[in-house]
């Protein structure tokens, strides 16, 4: 079972986590530097030719899966840093070990729930808070296409753009952003509902563009959208 397969088979048994949807070279892979705890992989090391994916969980966490550098049948899966955080913001937090687990996606599976996942959800809070940009605020960041960029300190604003607006969480960079194959029309489309939505939750939009900046305060509550965690 080659690495994509093993991934996929693995997010079937993991509710709320997706799959990449293709595998990386790690050879100069960015990715790496957003590794929490590396487990039982020396810093540096990996085989020639080996690649890695990603899962991702709608609340803006990431593991880093890569074969087992001299371990044939087994992968690493390593926790990533929370979306839109960085090395400072996780400082004085105990990381969530990464480990070791067999090729086989039962087990696999089996060995993350009793040995990685609960601890990872339980630390990840409190850097994705450290990393607010400010009470109740999601920034949203145009490029020169007019692709978003958007980055929250909530687990609320991830959910949301994650889980139900389509966006994907970039394991270089901690933000979330629409998949490259979308058309213009299908990107402003995506948008502007997912802020919709989010102004509806209480959260003030900022919008950095080209054209300077915007912002864009929450609309009334309705009785579908309920409170935030963070």
């Amino acid at each position: 079972m080659n690495i994509t397969e093993f991934t996929h088979a693995l997010a079937e048994r993991l509710p709320g986590w997706q799959p990449s949807t293709s595998a990386v070279p790690m050879a100069g892979d960015q990715a790496g530097g957003r590794m929490w705890d590396s487990g039982p992989l020396p810093y540096t090391a990996y085989e020639a030719g080996a690649q890695r994916t990603v899962l991702t969980h709608h609340w803006g966490l990431q593991l880093y899966v890569m074969p087992r550098p001299h371990r044939p049948g087994q992968y690493l899966v390593l926790p990533m840093l929370p979306a839109n955080t960085s090395h400072r913001h996780v400082q004085g937090i105990r990381a969530p070990r990464g480990i070791a687990v067999p090729d086989d996606p039962v087990r696999a599976a089996a060995a993350l729930h009793r040995r990685l996942l609960l601890a990872y959800r339980l630390a990840a809070p409190t850097p994705i808070r450290r990393s607010s940009p400010g009470h109740l605020q999601v920034h949203v960041t145009l490029d020169a296409h007019q692709r978003p960029r958007i980055r929250s300190g909530y687990l609320g604003a991830n959910a949301e753009l994650l889980a139900h607006g389509g966006f994907l969480l970039d394991p270089v960079t901690g933000e979330c952003h629409l998949p490259d194959d979308l058309s213009p029309e299908q990107i402003r489309s995506h948008l502007i509902i997912s802020l919709q939505r989010l102004r509806h939750q209480n959260f003030h939009i900022t919008l950095h563009s080209s054209d300077g900046t915007r912002t864009h305060p929450p609309l009334p509550r309705t009785a579908t959208y309920r409170g935030q965690r963070r």
